[in-house]
């Protein structure tokens, strides 16, 4: 399936040249990876990652962008079928179930509960570390705040607005990565 990636338009050499530089941690939405926007719920990725690169430029304790230019990167995600965990269909729903459950088990039997806002990058994270799967690409709907309004107010639906991907080896599951927009950032 196509991708795209919104980032600052001077990463684009190293991206092309090195690779994507994965997001770590179990806050992030979907765990460790590379993430782009892809097709789904909504028709245009695209300007969704557009729309993430400008709204992600902006540094609230500054006031002011950290990047003057936006690009859009787009590439090809190639996975398997066993590697590829998809959230929006129902199969993928009850492995993420059973992925909590074990996480679950795993916790209580340690006494080790935490207490996360967000725990889907969690579980996909435990289920890799614990190697109850080989997750290479996990695909979901999720709700993100692409505009300067929804982060100005804080808004958080629970009707997700995109289809998202990470990709938790970019350099094994990205192919044909180029650069399809770019542009300046408007104050």
């Amino acid at each position: 399936m196509k991708g795209f990636h919104g980032t600052d338009k001077a990463l684009v050499g190293s991206i092309l040249k090195e690779g994507l530089v994965p997001s770590i941690g179990d806050e992030e939405w979907l765990g460790d990876g590379g993430y782009f926007f892809a097709d789904g719920i909504s028709n245009n990725p695209l300007l969704q990652a557009k729309q993430w690169a400008i709204v992600n430029s902006w540094d609230n304790l500054r006031k002011r962008n950290k990047y003057p230019f936006y690009a859009v990167l787009c590439g090809t995600i190639v996975v398997s079928e066993e590697n590829f965990l998809d959230l929006t269909h129902p199969d993928g729903v009850e492995i993420l179930e059973y992925i909590q459950n074990q996480c679950i088990k795993k916790l209580l039997a340690k006494r080790d509960m935490q207490r996360l806002r967000y725990v889907d990058g969690f579980l996909i994270n435990f289920a890799r570390g614990e190697k109850i799967v080989d997750v290479q690409v996990v695909k979901a709907n999720c709700y993100i705040q692409l505009t300067k309004e929804e982060r100005i107010y804080k808004i958080s639906r629970r009707i997700p607005n995109c289809t998202i991907c990470t990709v938790y080896d970019p350099s094994k599951n990205i192919t044909n990565m180029e650069q399809v927009e770019h542009g300046r950032i408007q104050l």
